[in-house]
């Protein structure tokens, strides 16, 4: 009987300790289970979020890719022609910029192919459509200077010259030869006194001029008195073409003290004539460019920017 005792309680034992065991291994396969699904799951989450990024990211490239000249052509377009709806005007812009696809050397200035172009494009402008010219210039040559502001000059209908920033040399030129011109507190014309070139560079006209005046002719060289006399006649010239260009615009004896202060070389070339000092003169000056110029000009590459989107 005592054995029987023993072999039961041994027995009891034994289905314990399996008992133990079993349960032991199902608690671990299934917390092994658990973690693996959880780790698949977690996986599963990396791999969407990382999809999800992959699919986000062209999104982002493209906002931050630079605008094709085809796709930044269209939007100045887009823009001119709102300016147009919104003012009932045709316009004309001549702004020179370095544009995102120029070369380093490249530098805009006012160039034959420039009056080709205005010059077209006054034509093709019905005589009763208001013109308005946005002009952003250094200068440059003086006759195609001279074309496009005789091509303004004999517009039938309005024409505004838009100066947002600076008009030099032959775009005062142009700004002259307008009904209107629109500045800003800071937009600047200039002197419009012509420049010379010579073996030794650029020289104003005005000073070529005088030069015979001040030294004694024994001591001049051929070479430079022609130069001096060219001088002369370059003044003369560019002091009758204001005149014209102001006829209309105030009485001659006016009209003839402003061309005569602006093209005889009293001041530097590059002197600013601010909005101020322009109305002074008794030039039609209003104050204020529309803002969709100005998001024109954000079409246009500055020095060390290139253009980034709207």
């Amino acid at each position: 009987m005592e054995e029987l005792d023993a072999i039961l309680g041994i027995g009891i034992v034994a289905v314990l300790a399996l008992t133990s065991i079993t349960n032991f291994y199902l608690v671990r396969h299934l917390s092994n289970r658990e973690n693996v699904a959880l780790t698949s799951a977690a996986k599963n989450e990396e791999e969407d979020e990382e999809e999800t990024s992959e699919e986000s990211e062209p999104e982002e490239e493209a906002s931050n890719e630079t605008p094709s000249k085809e796709q930044i052509i269209a939007r100045r377009a887009q823009l001119i022609r709102e300016l147009e709806e919104e003012r009932g005007t045709r316009v004309l812009t001549l702004i020179h910029r370095k544009e995102p696809w120029s070369s380093e050397d490249d530098e805009p200035e006012i160039v034959l192919e420039d009056s080709e172009v205005i010059l077209q494009q006054v034509r093709e402008t019905p005589p009763d459509k208001p013109i308005d010219f946005i002009v952003h210039t250094e200068g440059g040559l003086t006759f195609a200077a001279d074309l496009m502001a005789m091509a303004l000059r004999f517009h039938k209908a309005k024409v505004t010259v838009m100066v947002p920033f600076y008009a030099m040399s032959g775009g005062s030129l142009m700004s002259l030869a307008a009904g209107e011109i629109r500045m800003e507190k800071y937009s600047v014309l200039g002197p419009v006194d012509p420049q010379i070139p010579t073996p030794g560079g650029m020289h104003p006209a005005g000073s070529l001029a005088t030069l015979v005046k001040t030294k004694p002719i024994q001591t001049i060289s051929d070479k430079m008195v022609i130069l001096a006399d060219a001088g002369n006649l370059e003044v003369e010239n560019a002091k009758a073409f204001v005149m014209w260009l102001l006829e209309g615009k105030m009485d001659k004896d006016q009209a003839e003290r402003v061309a005569d202060f602006l093209a005889r070389g009293y001041m530097s070339h590059a002197t600013p004539i601010t909005l101020d000092v322009a109305r002074t003169l008794g030039l039609n000056v209003v104050e204020g460019v529309p803002d969709k110029v100005y998001e024109l000009f954000k079409t246009f590459a500055f020095t060390g920017q290139s253009y980034k989107g709207r």
